[in-house]
């Protein structure tokens, strides 16, 4: 049993937590002023208390040393969740990052001890809140962990049986290649949805082929830059593919669009976008849509 920190209460903190709590002790940092029960629910089954003990930044000092580490907030806010949670972290404590979008690995790796390991879950699992104590579970999907340094690889086995709870969890020895496949999904879904205020199973209609096929095309040369084995014809059936399966759901841009927080789109667009100026290649559509996204989120 493993003394387990998430960091975030979001859905896809609180759906990992719940699983996490069936073998391990589990404390969740929130910035809630009210500690309280979260529930989890599924379909038309009964909702289950998330069986983890919920703690502010304040009580952090106070906590025994945490074995794991699960970072599950927004790609743009790790950093800082990052500086809040340094001090308390042990020399061998695993730390695993989870979000949409790149970054933040290269600049964990230069913080991180020789000691430290660091690891990047990608899932398919879709959630949402539907309020504040509740975390509604709306679709399976596969988890991937992955080793982001040297340490981590050598660790990823141990890590991965202590993760058992998760469902359909595997390991992946090339996980930066899935978390690009995952940008593509998320480049294909999250924006437009933002955008034009529909559910992700209406992105399948024809007025939006040519919108899609034209950012997956700008991202797949970025990918061939990056020295990564993605082809776009692949990038096009994975992100139908997703659209099919949660076609009833918003994406997490649409809520964080909706509810006038801030998005991901930095992590997402923004990211080929700027990959495209370091290796010489247009990416005008990404470049429009990431402009639309901000001007959207500053005018609401």
């Amino acid at each position: 049993m493993a003394n387990i920190l998430v960091v975030g209460d979001g859905a896809i903190g609180l759906l990992f937590s719940y699983f996490l709590a069936k073998h391990h002790t589990v404390n969740i940092l929130t910035k809630k002023g009210t500690l309280n029960t979260r529930f989890y629910s599924r379909g038309d089954a009964p909702s289950e208390k998330i069986n983890a003990t919920f703690i502010s930044q304040q009580q952090l000092a106070q906590a025994p040393e945490f074995d794991i580490v699960l970072f599950t907030v927004k790609a743009f806010a790790v950093q800082q969740a990052y500086a809040q949670v340094k001090p308390y972290l042990g020399n061998n404590t695993h730390i695993v990052l989870s979000h949409n979008g790149m970054g933040n690995v290269e600049q964990l790796n230069a913080q991180l001890t020789k000691q430290q390991s660091l690891y990047f879950l990608t899932t398919s699992m879709a959630g949402f809140k539907s309020n504040p104590n509740i975390v509604q579970h709306t679709g399976n999907g596969q988890s991937v962990l992955g080793g982001c340094n040297q340490l981590a690889m050598q660790n990823i086995q141990q890590l991965s049986v202590q993760l058992h709870t998760i469902p359909q969890l595997i390991v992946s020895n090339n996980i930066e290649q899935l978390r690009f496949e995952k940008l593509l999904v998320n480049i294909a879904i999250n924006p437009l949805t933002a955008l034009y205020n529909i559910k992700n199973g209406q992105l399948r209609a024809p007025q939006f082929n040519s919108s899609i096929i034209n950012l997956l095309t700008e991202a797949c040369h970025t990918a061939t830059a990056l020295k990564l084995n993605i082809k776009l014809i692949d990038a096009l059936e994975r992100a139908y593919k997703v659209m099919s399966l949660t076609a009833e759901n918003y994406s997490s841009m649409h809520q964080d669009v909706l509810h006038n927080r801030q998005t991901e789109i930095m992590a997402i667009c923004g990211y080929i976008s700027e990959q495209g100026k370091q290796h010489n290649i247009a990416t005008p559509y990404n470049d429009a849509l990431l402009a639309e996204i901000l001007a959207k989120k500053s005018a609401e």
